[in-house]
């Protein structure tokens, strides 16, 4: 358990980098910074010391892993039904953690972002989990969510494990009304607010919302009531 008091983390992946501008705003807010193997090479790259790095580190620099007390770099080692993210995620409840930013976990491999998003739902009744990157705020909405967001901003309602079932939402051009949303089916992309506060309801199933980052950082990330 930590000395400290830090309960909120920032993971960083070896995915795509997180823009500076972004990283620099999530750190303002002072979390754990947790890397993920290679995150860190970022994490170091931007002028930041992790506070953990967890991994089997195959992806790990010695630049960025000599900054780091050998106590806070845990090795996992690799195996073929896991990747560090995971190795992170299930790290987290040892160091205190209930919730996490997770950025650098997007872009390149569609096959690891298909991944790293079906891990919203293996950990998500341990972990309030965010996915950021410079486009989207995502995160599953469990059974009741309310927010404010700029009018005008566009969102995407994704089932992501199978149909979702009994969603019901207030302040969105497009309402759905105990309506049910099916990969491949029926998705709820691309609507809009055009209300505050936004309420979604959720019947039953794993419910993604993807926030859409507008052109300014004014209302970003937008943050649950």
């Amino acid at each position: 358990m930590l000395s400290h008091n830090k309960i909120q983390a920032l993971i960083l992946g070896n995915g795509e980098p997180p823009s500076r501008t972004l990283f620099d705003r999530l750190m303002q807010k002072g979390p754990l910074l947790v890397c993920a193997d290679g995150g860190a090479n970022t994490a170091v790259g931007y002028g930041y010391a992790p506070d953990y790095i967890i991994g089997d580190l195959d992806s790990l620099d010695e630049n960025a892993r000599s900054g780091v007390d050998a106590g806070r770099v845990i090795r996992i080692d690799a195996d073929d039904t896991s990747t560090d993210l995971y190795k992170v995620l299930g790290h987290l409840g040892d160091l205190g953690v209930t919730g996490a930013v997770m950025v650098g976990v997007t872009g390149g491999r569609i096959d690891h972002v298909l991944w790293n998003l079906s891990l919203l739902v293996t950990f998500g009744k341990r972990l309030q989990l965010r996915i950021l990157d410079d486009h989207c705020d995502s995160r599953l909405v469990g059974e009741f969510i309310r927010f404010r967001a700029a009018v005008g901003r566009k969102l995407s309602l994704c089932p992501l494990s199978g149909p979702v079932s009994g969603i019901e939402t207030r302040g969105l051009k497009f309402a759905l009304r105990g309506e049910t949303l099916s990969p491949g089916v029926r998705d709820g992309i691309s609507n809009e607010v055009v209300d505050n506060p936004v309420e979604i309801r959720v019947g039953q199933g794993d419910l993604l919302l993807c926030i859409q980052r507008g052109e300014g950082w004014e209302d970003w990330p937008c943050l649950p009531l």
